[in-house]
């Protein structure tokens, strides 16, 4: 139904009125329009006189509708630039509530906790974003969320999500001290990761690198690994919300990022000038650079990290599979796992990843991956034996690339690693599997983590080492892997296992 509007008065006499009445004469019988068009068209047809009528009721109608002022409206402005969108809901309440969550002691279940021997600023970790940049510490705000890597599928489900603080959202402030209660942390364990970072800010090199060879360790046969666990170090003060523009340990996180970006080829390779292992070298630095990016947006370590992704696609990765110790080489699972997690980082920091690099990882996986009543075990390669390291690793890489917690593949790896909880004792000590392990069984959550925290986290606590400033913090390369990294690389995994509340955010709910 059409409602009738009135028409506005013309404020001038239209066109032919004027002339009408001084042709006309006042008293004169006005002449209507119907007999006018009687007088002009009587002899045309009657289509036409239809016509006619039609068109002037359309041009009167379109005169009414353009000279009806329209109302005033405010346009709405939606901002496409991420960093500059304002902080979300849960960052807000973070702020409001931080108070409060300093008097919210987390729970200690250890009977022997970390012994500090250094002075310790109250809030050294509890930084609030008040005291941070826009967007710090909290990656691109659309690439993850609750569930970073929600569903099926390879690339179609990689980097979806929406709001949330990003998935590095909660590694600072009192976000960090809630997500540890929440995920079963205890005081202690927040006390061991910053006795972990303050050996590793003191046996940082003047230069910006770690060394883990000889230097530390007399019986360590002195393999130069200073790309990788340099790596392996800044993620682990990255994990815990310091960067390159905040936090107690910023300059430790510049120095360390400025060296690894002197270590990068033209082609974007990190590594070249260390023997052996270049695949994980590669990796490791890109990673650490990846997230340094996603939580500092500082634009020359954007850059690198850029540089570090279109290499580890483009140039080292095998064709249709993953990845190895040197370009194109027959990928292995371990190796592989790296390469999966930088480029998931990449995706987190808003850097452009080929799918390919995916779909590769996606094949190999599925190749290595046992079926029946090995059903979810996964091998270091096709033709391999399962272990129970790289069926952690396996895990992740399935994790990160959109399977549901319910998958059986995941649910039979889960079940296989309750078989072997991490246990303290020389031939046991396996940081590598401890890592992996820890970020799955975190994600698959339930029972899974209860068992797997329970094992781990005091285990480590205890075992941190106590006493002079040479050890104090670290922990004892016994693993297998110290051989390459020493006690750099044992001290920034445990420290990475302890962090595993915060760090990243569950991808299920």
């Amino acid at each position: 139904m059409v409602r009738e509007r009135k028409p506005r008065e013309p404020e001038e006499p239209q066109e032919g009125q004027e002339g009408q009445e001084g042709e006309e004469g006042q008293g004169e019988q006005t002449v209507g329009w119907a007999d006018a068009l009687q007088e002009q068209f009587g002899s045309a047809p009657w289509w036409i006189i239809s016509t006619v009528v039609h068109m002037l009721i359309l041009v009167l109608t379109a005169l009414i509708t353009v000279s009806t002022p329209r109302a005033e409206t405010t346009d709405a402005i939606i901002p496409m630039d991420l960093a500059k969108q304002p902080e979300i809901e849960d960052e807000q309440l973070q702020r409001e509530q931080f108070k409060s969550d300093r008097d919210v002691p987390l729970p200690d279940h250890v009977e022997h906790p970390v012994v500090v021997h250094e002075e310790v600023e109250e809030l050294d970790h509890m930084e609030t974003a008040n005291n941070m940049d826009d967007n710090t510490a909290r990656g691109q705000e659309d690439a993850i969320s609750d569930i970073p890597l929600g569903g099926t599928g390879v690339v179609g489900n990689l980097g979806v999500g929406g709001g949330g603080a990003g998935c590095f959202g909660f590694r600072t402030g009192g976000g960090r001290k809630r997500a540890a209660l929440r995920g079963g942390g205890s005081s202690a364990s927040e006390d061991a990761v910053d006795a972990a970072l303050r050996w590793l800010a003191r046996h940082q090199e003047p230069s910006g690198q770690w060394e883990g060879e000889r230097k530390y360790e007399p019986n360590d046969p002195g393999e130069n690994s200073d790309a990788g666990v340099t790596g392996l170090a800044l993620l682990a003060f990255l994990g815990a919300g310091h960067t390159e523009k905040t936090g107690k340990y910023q300059d430790n996180v510049v120095r360390g990022v400025r060296w690894l970006i002197s270590k990068q080829g033209p082609d974007g390779c990190i590594g070249k000038d260390y023997v052996g292992g270049l695949g994980y070298h590669h990796a490791i630095a890109g990673l650490a650079l990846a997230e340094a990016y996603g939580m500092a947006r500082i634009p020359t370590t954007g850059t690198a990290a850029q540089k570090a992704v279109d290499y580890s696609i483009n140039v080292h990765q095998a064709e249709y599979s993953g990845w190895r110790y040197d370009p194109k080489q027959p990928a292995d699972m371990s190796v592989t796992g790296w390469f999966v997690m930088q480029l998931k980082s990449a995706i987190i920091a808003g850097l452009k990843v080929d799918g390919k690099g995916f779909q590769g990882a996606s094949q190999f996986l599925d190749s290595c991956t046992k079926s029946g009543s090995y059903q979810g075990l996964v091998a270091y390669q096709p033709e391999r034996t399962p272990t129970y390291t790289i069926t952690a690793v396996g895990m992740l890489c399935r994790q990160f690339m959109g399977a549901k917690r319910d998958d059986p593949l995941l649910v039979g790896a889960a079940n296989y690693l309750l078989q072997s909880l991490p246990e303290w004792g020389h031939g046991n000590v396996n940081f590598y599997y401890w890592y992996y392990g820890t970020l799955v069984m975190f994600q698959m959550g339930g029972d899974w983590w209860k068992q797997w925290n329970a094992s781990l986290r005091d285990m480590l606590v205890e075992h941190q080492r106590k006493g002079p400033p040479i050890i104090d913090g670290s922990w004892d390369p016994l693993c297998v892997w110290n051989a390459k990294g020493g006690r750099v690389y044992s001290t920034a995994m445990g420290a990475l296992c302890l962090e595993v509340y915060y760090r990243y955010l569950p991808i299920y709910k």
